[in-house]
């Protein structure tokens, strides 16, 4: 199965690109954070609101939260009670406290910047999607970023040559071989955004994918009502 599993990525790689690069989701809008440019810091921000809340909110306190705390120093010299008031309501305390931690842990360690360095990030306390995250999106290191959507939409694409549950090493093995050589950062942010907008979990929206011509799972259900539903 495994020579199965690396013919049919050989042959679907660059369609898949392609279909990725295409993508119109309104990225900017809905993870502004993970945008061109964006630093290291705005990128621990982003993706650490995201982890407790939706797209939407977490797009809505960022832009409040990065006004207010555009730095590491002017967010290490807040209070709690002044990130509970820019944060509100959406997040529990113990996360206003994560977040208060992870940058007094920089502030203590007298780094003025997010470090370029997974394992101090890890000392830091963030998550391994964090990190990837912040190494793809904040610094542009070629590697793959993967969530539950996109592990689940490979799933779907390769559905016919990979194992009934396949293993999280494996599914991170297929995407760091799916990843392009250029623009890895803005690849990872479409796949990202067309992963969880259009691969759902119930009721897809397989009609509007822009890699539905090589998707195992479209092939085998092309005549089930809920692919072609718009929502």
């Amino acid at each position: 199965m495994l020579q199965e599993l690396m013919d049919a990525l050989t042959r679907k790689k660059g369609r898949i690109q392609e279909g990725v690069f295409s993508w119109t989701g309104s990225i900017t809008a809905r993870s502004p954070w993970r945008r061109m440019g964006s630093t290291p810091y705005e990128v621990v921000i982003g993706e650490i609101l995201l982890g407790k809340t939706t797209y939407a909110v977490a797009a809505r306190v960022y832009r409040r939260f990065i006004h207010h705390f555009p730095t590491i120093s002017s967010l290490a010299e807040a209070s709690e009670n002044e990130l509970a008031r820019v944060i509100g309501y959406y997040c529990p305390k113990r996360h206003i406290a994560y977040v208060k931690a992870v940058i007094e842990g920089l502030v203590k360690e007298g780094i003025e910047k997010v470090p370029k360095d997974s394992y101090a990030l890890r000392a830091l306390g963030l998550e391994h999607h964090s990190i990837r995250c912040i190494m793809c999106f904040g610094y542009g290191v070629h590697l793959s970023v993967m969530d539950s959507n996109v592990s689940r939409m490979l799933s779907r694409v390769f559905h016919n040559d990979l194992p009934v549950k396949p293993s999280a090493g494996l599914i991170q093995a297929m995407g760091e071989t799916l990843l392009p050589e250029f623009n890895p950062a803005q690849y990872n942010a479409s796949l990202l955004d067309l992963a969880e907008q259009i691969c759902r979990i119930a009721r897809p929206l397989c009609v509007q994918c822009s890699v539905r011509d090589v998707c195992d799972y479209v092939n085998a259900n092309i005549d089930t009502p809920s692919i072609h539903a718009k929502g």
